[in-house]
């Protein structure tokens, strides 16, 4: 059984979880927000890191009693984190790309403003809440360009665990949640369609719940490049996920060939 609690940012919330059940030691991936790293040291915590396979799954086995964060990439790993949860009974999810996931894991967390047009917000699903929060009291509105998005993302490194803004949930209350998803879906299909003879990626496509974005492993990295250069031209911003690694990582291909096309 799970306790909902609303906070200002996923980040927020793993560091809740972290403090909530006292975690000195956590499983992270390389492949992994550099932010999030930052959030779990601000705790106190130590990160011990794991690589992933071609399909996203970790390839380090854990001990039962470990804590382990594992992020549904681009909202398309929801088998393995099926799997995951099965094994370990200490899994924490990061749905901060995966919105509209089921709760799942000893406890889980989103982020409002990676699918919806809001400032921030997240929604921790955890199993044991008893550190009560003030609320938080700065709000704005979702950011309307590159600049401001920057700037913002910039500002929540500062940002303490709290409530979410009460104006920022009347702003997701307000909003039709189930056309966004379909929207999405919708989008992400067309992707599909058009891209997935090339895809490299060998993940299966047909049970997603709502993904991120649309996940694109090309051939080489010219290729890559020159999609987003495509993309660009046509004023959709893309990014490349995330920091970079070295060229020895199984995951520096994601970094220089995986394109995550947004859904928009």
């Amino acid at each position: 059984m799970y306790n909902l609690l609303k906070l200002n940012l996923g980040r927020n919330s793993l560091r809740y979880v972290i403090r909530e059940y006292k975690i000195k030691k956590i499983n992270i991936p390389y492949y992994l927000c550099n932010s999030v790293r930052k959030s779990i040291i601000k705790e106190g915590c130590k990160p011990v890191f794991y690589h992933i396979d071609d399909n996203f799954f970790p390839l380090k086995s854990f001990n039962i009693s470990d804590f382990i964060l594992y992020p549904d990439y681009f909202g398309i790993c929801g088998k393995n984190v099926q799997i995951l949860t099965k094994k370990y009974p200490n899994l924490i999810v990061d749905n901060s790309h995966s919105f509209f996931s089921q709760p799942s894991g000893l406890a889980c967390f989103n982020s409002a403003r990676k699918f919806l047009p809001v400032y921030n917000g997240s929604y921790l699903w955890i199993k044991s809440a008893f550190n009560t929060l003030n609320n938080d009291k700065i709000y704005r509105k979702s950011p309307e360009n590159e600049y401001e998005n920057i700037k913002n993302e910039n500002d929540f490194e500062n940002f303490e665990v709290l409530n979410i803004n009460k104006k920022v949930l009347k702003d997701i209350e307000n909003l039709d949640i189930e056309d966004i998803k379909q929207k999405r879906l919708s989008i992400f299909k067309e992707y599909n369609d058009f891209y997935k003879n090339q895809n490299l990626l060998n993940i299966d496509f047909n049970n997603i719940v709502c993904p991120f974005g649309y996940p694109f492993l090309a051939e080489n990295e010219k290729i890559a490049d020159n999609l987003v250069k495509k993309l660009n031209n046509k004023n959709i911003t893309v990014y490349r996920y995330w920091e970079n690694l070295p060229d020895t990582f199984i995951e520096y291909k994601f970094y220089k060939r995986l394109v995550i096309i947004p859904l928009k």
